[in-house]
């Protein structure tokens, strides 16, 4: 099952620990729907734990700035002695074209960047407007860019299923297909680091992540039963599925 939809599209906006220490959140929530005026179809707060940190950020694994960049995600870097307040604001925004209208006016990845471009064109970004921190054109020491936004429709897509589950929207906010589980699934760390066992009976010390009844995403829940009952095949990282259960549960 999946919402009728227009035109629209559902993209997805981290508010980052950087822009939660300064205040900014209220802001950058006024700015998106002063400029563009999207549906917001889904938003939450999340504690971001080290498996979702790594899945959100898969495509720069193995960079030098990969663990510095999960620091940062996960709230460490601007919260080190107060780890209750390590959190995100996620927001899923619906609207036609939204992935690049908000794309576009965050601006730039580097903060640094986008003041330059509000300086030499004179196009004004949010992270241009974001000035809790005077960064320098020339040197820059860590990207503190407050914000994230999907970089295309797919991404979108990936990074909604991974951040949200069908039962944090709105009926017909559910733009991606999705099913009613059948099963309880459970699962267990095995002993190498980072590493999950798939169980569908409970074992001392497995958690529950999906009991009947629960709304599913079709891809993860296909993918759910191939790891299972161990057939071959499999589109989508185990970890990266449990990753977002243990928004919940971890």
């Amino acid at each position: 099952m999946k919402a009728e939809r227009d035109n629209s599209e559902q993209t997805l906006v981290l508010i980052k620990p950087d822009a939660l220490l300064y205040s900014l959140t209220g802001f950058i929530i006024e700015r998106v729907s002063a400029v563009h005026n999207p549906t917001i179809a889904a938003s939450k707060v999340v504690r971001v734990t080290q498996e979702l940190a790594e899945e959100h950020y898969s495509n720069i694994k193995g960079k030098s700035f990969y663990p510095e960049t999960l620091r940062y995600i996960m709230g460490d870097l601007h919260y080190p002695t107060k780890p209750e307040k390590r959190r995100v604001v996620a927001i899923v925004y619906e609207g036609i074209d939204i992935v690049n209208k908000i794309k576009g006016y965050f601006g730039p990845t580097r903060p640094k960047d986008a003041k330059q471009l509000a300086r030499e064109k004179g196009i004004i970004t949010l992270r241009a407007q974001l000035s809790y921190a005077d960064y320098s054109v020339d040197r820059e020491e860590r990207i503190d860019n407050a914000v994230h936004a999907s970089e295309n429709e797919a991404e979108a897509e990936r990074e909604i299923k991974l951040w949200f589950e069908p039962g944090d929207f709105p009926e017909q906010h559910r733009f991606f297909d999705y099913v009613e589980s059948e099963e309880h699934f459970y699962y267990s760390k095995e002993s190498g680091e980072g590493k999950y066992r798939l169980l569908n009976i409970r074992e001392p010390g497995s958690k529950g992540i999906i009991a009947p009844g629960a709304l599913v995403w079709e891809t993860d829940y296909q993918n759910l039963l191939l790891y299972r009952d161990k057939r071959s095949s499999p589109t989508i990282s185990l970890n990266s599925i449990i990753a977002k259960y243990l928004i919940k549960t971890g």
